[in-house]
């Protein structure tokens, strides 16, 4: 068992090419659909690391700007989307391609005759899981999106958007599928899902859908049934050393120099970092906004924001420079392009907070508030920083708190945006936000974003409104 979750851990590192996939001799042994499973999880990985571009440089906790590296990220941040944007039409791409690698697995499962026992049953889970996941994330940025469940070699080009309500039902019916299959952590490799994975996913997609007491029902199993804590020290969750720890419900594996991430380079300020870093674009930059929002002692920022910049060429005797970069992904590289940092996609804080939310809307206020202050006293180290009822006494101070909690707590771990829009609140935060500080006049650049209620939905790719048959794809409102 050992041996062959060990082999599963490598190929996940080190993907198979999408030809050997995806050919039609693929599929005829257990261990063909093992692959190609990890192909899906594979497509995941290769896009997770550039997801900040659209789901943190839109909100207030990044800005972003025009840089060769990265086009069309000015727009983004500034909320001047146009359906034309690069970016949008490569996450459409990039998630439908992990859609089609699901549904190539589930279309195929039926061909091998050497399944071990419960293994078929495994690799639907998983497909389903992930299947899942790429909608999530497809829904939340675009709105209803083509439902596709089977694989398509022709007519795809007349299949129209489904509801939001429809792609939700999907999602929901794929997660309680894999609920029902998955294996429990304690028998799962780091980056493939596990039951404790797909119960944490649903809960979160029932926040999104208000269903508070399904939501809480979901979280409460996941306490109960599974051994998570909250590891003691925050910054350890984004070392390399440390990432395989208590907290982490479902991550993506990179090994640097083989499979890395680039978020690193992406980050990092330009001239890299002393010992760390030779080389990084810093194609989003914390705000001023963000960075004033830290309370004094917390934790959090020391780990989310560094303010000084020592250069990769630094030499004894210069001064740092001010100049404030999110670090929260960054540890010493010897290539700025491969960082071996696994990134965490579920993790306990997160459903802490999500159940905060979901014991309030079901009129546990005092239960909200213990997992509120669960959160603060990890980033305090004491109780002394911890919210009373009375900071709670209404629902608009409630999400004011529970909204600043998941801020300072998941900092570019791509959720402020979908916060932000699925509570209502983005058009009256996303007005004018403080850009760069200057330390010499004290004074912060102020950006205008002026959000209008249309732009919580990115609009749909350009291109693909064109590949499809005239009138199949609709425009989002206001595009």
């Amino acid at each position: 068992m050992a041996l062959s979750l060990g082999a599963c851990h490598d190929q996940l590192l080190n993907p198979v090419p999408e030809s050997v996939l995806t050919t039609a001799n693929a599929f005829n042994k257990a261990s063909d659909l093992n692959l190609a499973v990890l192909g899906i999880y594979s497509a995941y990985q290769s896009r997770l690391p550039t997801d900040y571009e659209l789901m943190e440089a839109p909100s207030d906790n990044a800005y972003g700007a025009y840089f060769a590296v990265s086009p069309g990220m000015a727009e983004i941040a500034l909320l001047t989307v146009a359906p034309e944007n690069p970016k949008l039409n490569t996450f459409w791409k990039d998630s439908y391609n992990g859609i089609f690698r699901a549904n190539n697995v589930l279309a195929n499962i039926d061909n091998p005759a050497d399944y071990r026992e419960s293994e078929k049953e495994q690799y639907i889970a998983e497909a389903k899981f992930m299947r899942a996941l790429y909608y999530f994330d497809m829904v939340r940025i675009f709105g209803g999106v083509p439902a596709i469940t089977t694989v398509i070699t022709e007519g795809w080009e007349d299949i129209p958007r489904a509801s939001e309500q429809e792609i939700y039902d999907l999602i929901a019916a794929d997660l309680n599928e894999a609920i029902a299959n998955l294996p429990g952590p304690d028998r799962t490799v780091t980056g493939r899902a596990s039951k404790a994975a797909a119960i944490a996913l649903l809960a979160k997609v029932d926040i999104y859908r208000e269903d508070w007491s399904g939501a809480k029902t979901l979280l409460e199993q996941l306490f109960r049934d599974y051994n998570y804590s909250l590891v003691a020290d925050y910054g350890s969750l984004f070392e390399e050393e440390t990432e395989n720890n208590s907290e982490v419900i479902f991550a993506l594996p990179y090994v640097a120099g083989t499979n890395g991430n680039v978020l690193a380079r992406n980050l990092g300020p330009h001239g890299g970092i002393y010992q760390v870093i030779a080389s990084s674009n810093r194609t989003i930059r914390p705000t001023w906004d963000l960075h004033q929002a830290f309370e004094d002692g917390d934790s959090r920022f020391e780990a989310t924001i560094e303010e000084y910049q020592i250069p990769y060429s630094w030499k004894p005797g210069d001064e740092p420079l001010w100049y404030p970069y999110i670090n929260k992904w960054i540890i010493p590289l010897e290539d700025y392009s491969s960082s071996g940092l696994d990134i965490p996609v579920l993790r306990l804080a997160d459903m802490i907070l999500l159940y905060a939310e979901a014991s309030y809307h079901t009129g546990d206020q005092a239960g909200a508030l213990v997992q509120i202050n669960k959160v603060r006293e990890r980033a305090f180290g004491n109780t002394s920083h911890n919210y009373t009822l009375a900071d709670i006494a209404t629902e608009e101070t409630f999400l004011d708190k529970l909204l600043l909690e998941r801020r300072l707590e998941l900092a570019v771990e791509n959720n402020r945006w979908f916060d932000l829009v699925r509570t209502g609140r983005f058009t009256s935060v996303l007005t004018t936000i403080d850009g760069e500080y200057n330390p010499s006049t004290k004074k912060a650049v102020q950006i205008p974003i002026n959000a209008k209620s249309y732009m919580k939905y990115f609009p749909i790719p350009w291109e693909q409104i064109n590949l499809a048959n005239p009138g199949v794809l609709t425009q989002n409102e206001g595009y």
